[in-house]
């Protein structure tokens, strides 16, 4: 009987207790609907757009100091030549504009360091890569293969005896 009633008072001062609410317990309360609420609302936010791509380029061949001036400094445009090929890679401006991590090889012939993975064999004139390996070959044509994918190709990197060809105002494409 009195154990009965003690049973019953603690029951109801423990039910009690539960709605106690003390300035620690508030501020802590407001912390964590305030945190879900952030996380609720960045979910809602639209991700924020990708860059607008720039207009085609017209189709022309370049000598290698006139590729050079596409080097993302001096131009807007940042064009890189592989095996032959100059390819728009200005939307890449992460990877190849200036101070990205292949940022050395915008207007320049980025041919034997992609084959060589070694982004610092960029030369400043005409690179005749004869002396490649095959697998080198190989891995810088790869190379060329991955960026016609995602680049357009506006030209080629003519050798200094070459003559540009007339694209008669054709577009570069991918």
């Amino acid at each position: 009987s009195s154990e009965e009633v003690a049973e019953v008072k603690f029951v109801a001062m423990d039910f009690a207790s539960v709605f106690e609410l003390g300035w620690m317990d508030v501020v802590i309360i407001a912390f964590l609907v305030y945190v879900v609420w952030r996380m609720l609302v960045k979910k809602g936010e639209p991700a924020p757009l990708a860059p607008k791509p720039p207009p085609p380029m017209k189709k022309r061949d370049f000598t290698v100091s006139e590729l050079r001036q596409y080097n993302g400094v001096d131009n807007e445009r940042i064009l890189m030549a592989i095996c032959g090929k100059v390819f728009d890679v200005t939307i890449g401006k992460a990877f190849y504009g200036p101070g990205a991590a292949y940022g050395n090889l915008a207007g320049h012939d980025a041919t034997r360091a992609l084959a060589t993975m070694n982004v610092a064999m960029v030369k400043d004139e005409y690179d005749d890569t004869s002396d490649l390996q095959p697998y080198e070959l190989n891995d810088a044509e790869d190379w060329a293969d991955k960026l016609s994918c995602k680049y357009p190709t506006v030209g080629r990197l003519l050798k200094d005896d070459e003559e540009p060809n007339d694209y008669k105002g054709e577009l570069a494409s991918l």
